[in-house]
C-alpha cells in the first residue's frame, strides 16, 4: 500500500520507507523489465493520464495535417481514385478526427476522474488503425502502376503511432502488428503485385517497425526512470521538510514539558506587545511558580519533579481559552502565559482557573508548608492604555513583581500588578 488512512507517526515512517524501497527497486530493475514494482505502476499510469491525453491531442492535430497533405501524393501516384481519396481523407476521417481532438480536454478530465489509464493509447491506436484502413481502401481501389510503391505509406503510420504518439510499448506492439497485417493483406489482395516490390516493401516495413519499437521501448523506459527519479526527489524534499519542521518545533519547545521555551516566548511576546500597542488592544501576561518545588524535588526525586512539571504544563495548556494564548516554560519551575486581547479581569479569571487546576491535580507534596498537594502562585500584569508598562520587558517585570507579592502573601494565590497612571 502506498497510502494509509490517518496513519500514526510510526506507520507513516514505515509507509515512507516502503515507497522509498519500491522506488529504489524500480531504478535498479533489469533493462528488460518495463513495469514498475507493485503499486508504483498504477500510480505512474494514473499520474500520467491527463498529460498523455493532452499529448495525444497536440500530436493529433499535427498528424491530421500530415494525413491530409498526402492528398498531393494521392494525386501523383493514384490519380485514378483521387476523388475517392478526398472523400475518405477530408469527408470521413478528418471530421471524426477534429471532433475527437476538440474534445481532448474533456476527455483528459474524464480519464483522470474515472481512472481510465489507457484512454490516450486507445485513442492513438484507433486513429492510427483508421488511417491505415483509409490508405488500404485507397490502394485497393486504384489500378495505377504506382500504387504498389505507395504501400510504403504504411511506414509513416507506424512512425506516427510508435514515435510521434509514443504509444506505451504493449500497445505499440499490437498497433504495429495490425498495421503490418493490413499491409500484408493488401499485397495478397492486390492483383499483379510485383514480387520484388512485395518482398522489398515488406522487408522495409518490418525492419522499420522493429527500429521504431526499439526506440519506443527506450523512450518509455527513460520516461519511467524520470518518473521514479522525480518521485524520489519529491520524497526527499518532503522528508527534509518534515525534518526541518520537527527541528523548528524543537527549537521552539521546551524539551521536558513540550510547551514553548523561553526563547520562543520572548519572540512571541515582543510581537504581541507591538501589535497590542499599535491596535490599542489589551495584552496580559501570567507568571506562575510551583510552590516549594525544591522541597518537592528533595523529597520525591528529580524524575518525580520532572513528571510534576509535565502535569503542570498540561494543566496550563488545558486551561487556555483562546487559540492565540501561549504557554511557555520560563525557567525551572516557572511558567508564563501570554494572553492576547485579554484585559485585567480576563487575566485574573484565567490565573485563578489555572491555579485551581494545578491544585486539583492532587499531586501529593509532603514537603510543602502551604498545602498537602502541589500548588502554584500566579502573578498577572496587563498592558492598558495610558499605563506605565512601556515595553515587553516591563510587562514581564510587572508580572514577576505580582508573582513575588503572591508568594509573600502566603502562596497558592493570584496577585495582580496595578499600573500607575502615566
Amino acid at each position: 500500500m502506498l497510502s494509509l488512512a490517518n496513519p500514526s507517526p510510526s506507520d507513516r515512517s514505515s509507509a515512507v520507507a516502503d515507497v522509498r524501497g519500491l522506488i529504489e527497486r524500480g531504478l535498479k530493475s533489469s533493462f528488460w523489465r518495463l513495469s514498475l514494482p507493485d503499486g508504483l505502476e498504477q500510480r505512474y499510469l494514473h499520474d500520467a493520464i491527463e498529460a498523455r491525453v493532452l499529448h495525444t491531442q497536440h500530436a493529433g492535430w499535427f498528424a491530421l495535417l500530415v494525413f491530409n497533405s498526402f492528398l498531393l501524393v494521392d494525386w501523383l501516384m493514384v490519380r485514378d481514385v483521387f476523388w475517392n481519396s478526398v472523400l475518405i481523407r477530408v469527408g470521413l476521417f478528418t471530421p471524426a478526427g477534429v471532433l475527437t481532438l476538440l474534445a481532448g480536454r474533456q476527455l483528459a478530465k474524464l480519464s483522470r476522474d474515472k481512472g481510465w489509464v489507457n484512454m490516450a493509447d486507445w485513442m492513438s491506436m484507433i486513429s492510427g488503425w483508421l488511417a491505415a484502413l483509409s490508405l488500404a481502401a485507397i490502394l485497393l481501389q486504384s489500378h495505377s502502376p504506382w500504387a504498389h510503391y505507395y504501400h510504403a505509406g504504411f511506414l509513416v503510420i507506424i512512425i506516427y503511432g510508435n514515435l510521434v504518439q509514443q504509444l506505451r510499448f504493449p500497445f505499440a506492439v499490437a498497433f504495429s502488428v495490425l498495421v503490418l497485417a493490413l499491409h500484408g493483406a493488401g499485397m495478397l489482395i492486390a492483383e499483379s503485385f510485383p514480387p520484388g516490390v512485395r518482398t522489398g516493401t515488406m522487408l522495409m516495413l518490418c525492419v522499420a517497425t522493429a527500429f521504431t519499437l526499439v526506440a519506443n521501448y527506450l523512450m518509455e523506459k527513460a520516461t519511467r526512470r524520470r518518473y521514479l527519479l522525480a518521485r524520489r526527489d519529491e520524497q526527499m524534499v518532503d522528508e527534509l521538510s518534515a525534518v526541518n519542521a520537527r527541528l523548528q518545533a524543537l527549537s521552539r519547545s521546551d524539551v521536558l514539558t513540550g510547551v514553548a521555551n523561553r526563547r520562543h516566548f520572548q519572540g512571541q511576546l515582543g510581537l504581541a506587545f507591538e501589535r497590542a500597542r499599535a491596535d490599542g488592544a489589551p495584552l496580559s501576561l501570567l507568571m506562575l511558580d510551583v510552590d516549594h518545588f525544591k522541597a518537592y524535588n528533595d523529597r520525591y526525586g528529580h524524575p518525580a519533579g520532572d513528571e510534576c512539571l509535565r502535569q503542570v504544563a498540561r494543566a496550563l495548556q488545558e486551561g487556555l481559552r483562546h487559540p492565540s494564548d501561549l504557554v511557555a516554560r520560563f525557567g525551572g519551575e516557572e511558567f508564563v502565559i501570554v494572553m492576547q486581547l485579554a484585559d485585567q479581569a480576563a487575566a485574573v479569571a484565567a490565573a485563578e482557573r489555572v491555579r485551581a487546576a494545578i491544585e486539583s491535580l492532587g499531586l501529593r507534596h509532603e514537603g510543602s508548608t502551604t498545602s498537602a498537594v502541589v500548588t502554584a502562585s500566579v502573578g498577572t500584569a496587563t498592558l492598558a492604555p495610558f499605563g506605565d508598562i512601556t515595553s515587553s520587558d516591563k510587562l514581564v517585570s510587572c508580572a514577576d513583581q505580582a508573582l513575588y507579592e503572591a508568594k509573600r502573601a502566603g502562596r497558592n494565590r493570584v496577585q495582580t500588578y496595578r499600573e500607575m497612571p502615566g
